[in-house]
């Protein structure tokens, strides 16, 4: 059997850590086995822990190499001294390039860089210009297999390298849209059920531009007042967020819910799903939301590769919030399962892992 260390930072209810968890649940454990390094700062974040354990994989908490590099670089070494891994799978994008370095210098033979995003995230300026320059060079130069969850994630964080795309894997059969449960949840949540409801799902942070959802909310309800709102996640700009939500009067009809583990219930009872993130590699909960049925309403920062079903549509964020919402009110609202769509199914992306993880044996 082999172990597989992921470099993950944290495993909350992330899309890159979904998909992990996903993977993890559907691969041979009698031939892989998984554990994962997260960081100090999210050792409490524990929403995947306890199944972890139950399924033979390991935690390992070290220090956040954006606090204290040295005492990283000192305590993942020591780790990977001490534990025997035949993979490292690296899911980090910036700073990567240290972790397959560190595996590589421990005589891990197999290194894999992972990209799950279009870009960083991190300020454009000299210094920082000139650390991207030298971590990009540093994981180029020490990984062994390059994947990413989509064309323009790849393009990203491999500059000319080849890579193979691995798709984020969901287990489709568990979002069949239940009527009998949509009911019950727009009751628990005194949403009415002739409402129109839109949601977003995601860590609540710059990123995910949930400040501009809001004010594209606002003139949604100008045009149908009978319009919700439903948040999904957590993350530092909560207060903000509920800050603007009081200022601008729309408590009633804004639902923040935090962070949930009942994605494919929730996602059966909104009409549309909005995504004006400012930018993304392939998020799963695009993928999601296509396998419940629904019309995307995303920003064009977001890949295209997300697109694998019809009733998808992108705008610009340049563009106005009238036209933002004139997209959102369009019907139709349904969304049709297609054969792409299928190919997203989580046994394929095992069958496809299991092939990566293997090919050191073949050749």
């Amino acid at each position: 059997m082999k172990r597989v260390l992921h470099f993950q930072g944290r495993m909350g209810l992330g899309g890159a850590e979904s998909f992990m968890m996903n993977l993890y649940r559907k691969i041979d454990r009698d031939k892989f086995q998984f554990d994962f390094l997260i960081y100090e700062d999210f050792q409490d974040v524990q929403d995947y822990h306890s199944e972890i354990k139950k399924m033979g994989g390991r935690i390992f908490v070290v220090a956040n190499p954006k606090k204290n590099i040295l005492k990283y670089l000192i305590q993942v070494n020591r780790l990977l001294k001490k534990e025997k891994f035949e993979i490292a799978h690296n899911e980090v994008y910036f700073g990567g390039g240290i972790n397959l370095w560190l595996a590589k210098k421990n005589g891990i033979k197999q290194r894999i860089a992972h990209s799950h995003a279009t870009e960083d995230g991190k300020s454009r300026y000299f210094v920082m210009d000139l650390l991207r320059c030298f971590l990009s060079n540093l994981l180029l130069s020490n990984a062994t297999d390059f994947l990413a969850v989509s064309r323009e994630a790849g393009e990203s964080l491999f500059k000319g390298h080849s890579f193979k795309i691995v798709h984020n894997g969901i287990d489709l059969s568990l979002y069949e849209r239940q009527i009998s449960e949509q009911i019950h949840l727009r009751n628990e949540l005194e949403i009415p059920l002739d409402s129109f409801v839109i949601g977003n799902i995601g860590r609540l942070e710059k990123q995910k531009n949930q400040k501009y959802l809001l004010d594209i909310f606002v003139t949604l309800l100008k045009r149908q007042p009978n319009s919700y709102l439903v948040l999904i996640g957590e993350g530092s700009l909560r207060r903000e967020l509920e800050q603007k939500i009081l200022e601008l009067d729309i408590g009633k009809n804004t639902k923040m819910l935090g962070e949930r583990n009942d994605i494919p219930d929730l996602l059966s009872i909104m009409n549309v799903f909005v995504m004006p993130s400012l930018y993304e590699g392939l998020p799963m909960v695009g993928l999601e939301a296509q396998a419940a049925g629904l019309k995307l309403v995303l920003a064009d920062t977001i890949s295209k590769d997300i697109k694998v079903t019809k009733n998808v549509h992108f705008i610009s964020l340049n563009r106005t919030r009238e036209q933002w919402v004139e997209n959102i009110i369009q019907k139709p609202y349904e969304n049709i399962m297609t054969e792409e769509l299928q190919s997203y199914d989580v046994s394929y992306t095992a069958n496809q892992m299991e092939k990566i993880y293997n090919h050191n044996d073949e050749g």
